[in-house]
């Protein structure tokens, strides 16, 4: 195997890292380690038709309005352009609230960029695929 490929294969395992880390701190709502992942000039297309940024985000978490009980990412595809990231994939997740109680399933792509070292989430889009009650036996 060759530098470039030893090189390819650690920048491929540290986004999958990565994109799990950052589903993570989604599922258990860890306020404090989206701050660090998300960049502040993040901009969400999500399946509820809502265009997001980071604070509006960080608030709709902290208040409860969005909240997981499962949350499972799929990384198909990973595309490195420099400083930039693009992964693609599917997402399985069971949203809770006051005014939620049901299971999607969506494609997304995840724009990161890395500054000063460090990868940042700088877009998001969602598209649902699915959407269903959950099942009451799980």
């Amino acid at each position: 195997m060759s530098t470039t490929d030893d090189t390819n294969l650690q920048q491929q395992r540290e986004i999958e890292a990565l994109e799990q880390r950052e589903a993570q701190a989604m599922r258990g709502a860890d306020v404090s380690t989206l701050r660090t992942l998300w960049a502040d000039e993040l901009i969400v297309n999500s399946t509820s038709n809502l265009i997001a940024g980071k604070e509006i985000l960080l608030e709709m978490i902290e208040a409860g309005r969005l909240r997981l009980r499962t949350y499972e990412r799929r990384p198909v595809r990973i595309q490195h352009l420099g400083d930039l990231v693009v992964t693609t994939g599917n997402e399985v997740s069971h949203l809770i609230g006051e005014l939620a109680d049901f299971k999607i399933f969506v494609s997304y792509m995840n724009v990161w960029r890395k500054r000063d070292g460090n990868w940042q989430l700088l877009a998001r889009h969602v598209g649902l695929i699915a959407k269903e009650k959950p099942d009451p036996n799980q």
